[in-house]
This record gives C-alpha cells, sequence and structure tokens, in this order.
C-alpha cells in the first residue's frame, strides 16, 4: 500500500476581527476557512494551515471561549461557528473544515452558515449514522480527554472537554443532509467507521490516507495540500 492518499467519488484563530474581513485592493471576494477543532484540543492544531491555504483567510474559533465548560453544548459550539462564519460581505466564500468533534460541529452549524465547500477529518458521527440512545443522561460536568481516551500518537496539547456535549454526542444528534460540496478525509484510525459512512450518506467525496493516523489529519502538509486542491476545484470557490 503506498503512502500517497487514496481517492474515490462516493455513490450514494483566533477569532479575527470583521473589518479585516474585507475586499481586497485587487476587488477579490473574501474567502474565509472556519477550521474547527476537536474535543478537549485547541484552535493551535490548525497554527500551521494558514500557510498552506494562501487564498484563503484561515480562522480557528476556541470552541469554548466564554463559555462556562460544565455547561456547555454542542449547539454552544455550533454557535460559536456560525459567528466566525458570518460573511462579511453577501457573496463572501465560506468553507467549513471540522477535524473529529468539529467535523461533527461543522454539520451543525451548515445549514445556518450555508458553506459553498465542507470538509470534514473522521467527524463524530451523527445519529443518522451512529444511532440513538435516549437511555444515554445528559448532565453537566467536564472530563479530562486522556483519562477517558488515552494519548494519542504526537500528543497534541489537551485540556478539560464538556462531559455535557459528550453526552449529546452519545445520545446523538441528527443531521440529516448536506447541502453543499462536500469532501471526507480519513485515516487509518478511524477511516472504516467515520470515512466511507459519511461519504457515502451525505454524497461527498472522500480521500484516504492509509499510512497516517487521526490526529495525523491535522499536522500533515499532504492533508493541506489535498484539501486546498480540492477547494480550488469546487464551483464558485476559486479566487
Amino acid at each position: 500500500m503506498g503512502t500517497g492518499p487514496e481517492r474515490r467519488r462516493s455513490d450514494s484563530l483566533s477569532l479575527v476581527n470583521a473589518n479585516e474581513r474585507r475586499l481586497d485592493e485587487t476587488g477579490q471576494k473574501p474567502h474565509l476557512l472556519v477550521c474547527i477543532h476537536g474535543a478537549g484540543t485547541f484552535p493551535s492544531v490548525f497554527d500551521a494551515w494558514p500557510g498552506s491555504f494562501p487564498e484563503w483567510q484561515v480562522l480557528t474559533p476556541d470552541l469554548h471561549a466564554g463559555l462556562d465548560l460544565s455547561t456547555a453544548s454542542m449547539s454552544d459550539y455550533a454557535n460559536a461557528v456560525i459567528m466566525a462564519a458570518a460573511r462579511p460581505v453577501p457573496d463572501a466564500v465560506v468553507g467549513l473544515c471540522g477535524w473529529s468533534m468539529g467535523g461533527l460541529v461543522a454539520l451543525m452549524a451548515a445549514p445556518a452558515v450555508r458553506p459553498d465547500a465542507l470538509v470534514l477529518l473522521e467527524p463524530s458521527l451523527p445519529a443518522e449514522l451512529a444511532g440513538q440512545d435516549q437511555n444515554v443522561l445528559v448532565k453537566a460536568g467536564t472530563f479530562e480527554p486522556a483519562e477517558l481516551w488515552g494519548r494519542w500518537p504526537e500528543d497534541p496539547p489537551t485540556r478539560p472537554e464538556s462531559a455535557l456535549a459528550l453526552s449529546e454526542r452519545k445520545r446523538g444528534i441528527s443531521v440529516p443532509s448536506v447541502n453543499c460540496p462536500l469532501l471526507v478525509v480519513a485515516s487509518k484510525t478511524y477511516g472504516e467507521h467515520r470515512g466511507s459512512p459519511v461519504a457515502d450518506f451525505y454524497g461527498g467525496e472522500i480521500v484516504y490516507f492509509p499510512h497516517l493516523h487521526h490526529v495525523s489529519l491535522v499536522r500533515e502538509v499532504a492533508v493541506r495540500t489535498t484539501i486546498s486542491d480540492w477547494l480550488s476545484r469546487v464551483p464558485g470557490t476559486s479566487t
């Protein structure tokens, strides 16, 4: 098996001040790429991304900002993305890119944002694919990611995460459809469950990186290059 990505078509910031998101001197419309971190991680997982997307303004909202973490919900996280993705002008191009839990957050935010493109890096699954469990108790609290999931390769910095949001994901969050071009990126870690099933259900494209693991998807330049190339081919997103 090679080290490059495997492609197929499925059949079925910190926040930047809004006054910086404007037409440049060439008159080009703004291109905003909102990158959404995973559970118990920081926006800094995307620190290297701007260099791979020179035509896009990369925004990395902190889903925890301004929240009481013990009561933070998945809807709170989605609202943070909706605010980050606000178009400065009506014809601005907006892309959403979510990793792990951030992928499910992106799916939840998409109906309000109406992105021009959506990229999911092994997202937490919606109820349509993971099922629903009404017996899961949704309650306030926090947890330490390493205590629940262990340490990941490359050991990205972690922080406490909302137990309430986790219980909501376990209970099941419905996202019935995606209404924009979709790319799903998968690794050897969760590709079988969070890769092709997601692309198949939502009618998106999928790219596999069989030599990478879950954390590598936000670390490796090859992933960013693949996403950048795909965005350049999505109708209406070229700069």
